[in-house]
């Protein structure tokens, strides 16, 4: 089924890195904005922030809702001719989907980092404190069907991003 999206001309892209909390979305993230120079980064945290979400909840619905907001956005600025790279927990099927269809250039890049790493890391103190409506916890994640890529946990960062660097055929060049 093509959209109306899929019909204009775009020369953007939107790199999709999801996985649960604590895998190292924001990590990679950012070093793969330093590696595509004039990316932009969507970081799931300082959306919610910036669009006032905190309202929203943390239930299956309001992330569902919010996720595709996040993938709206994306997909406006990609289609503006920008490099886009999302860092969200945003695990839902029906998502991810929807991103495959329209957003241009897209890229999942899932973190399947295993829950002893994420708790040993759990930069925002959410496993320890056993928050209520986690991902992946109460809120049933829905891991990515068929990533782009799949990352454990075990690469060093560099190796990471030389993948996702390869995956998205940036020449070697131009890599940092």
């Amino acid at each position: 089924m093509e959209t109306s999206l899929q019909k204009a001309p775009h020369k953007g892209r939107v790199f999709w890195i999801t996985g649960l909390s604590g895998a190292g979305k924001t990590t990679l993230a950012k070093v793969l904005q330093k590696a595509l120079p004039g990316s932009l980064l969507l970081d799931g945290d300082e959306l919610r922030e910036a669009l006032g979400a905190e309202a929203r909840g943390f239930d299956a619905e309001s992330r569902r809702q919010l996720a595709l907001s996040y993938a709206r956005l994306a997909g406006l600025l990609a289609r503006q001719g920008a490099t886009v790279i999302v860092a969200t927990i945003s695990l839902f099927h029906e998502l991810h989907a929807w991103n495959r269809v329209n957003l241009p250039g897209y890229v999942e890049i899932f973190l399947d980092v295993p829950e002893e790493v994420r708790r040993g890391r759990d930069p925002k103190g959410l496993y320890a404190a056993n928050v209520r409506h986690m991902a992946g916890a109460e809120v049933k994640a829905e891991l990515p069907l068929d990533p782009h890529l799949r990352l454990c946990g075990t690469e060093s960062l560099e190796a990471a991003l030389a993948l996702v660097l390869e995956l998205a055929a940036v020449p070697p060049g131009a890599r940092p």
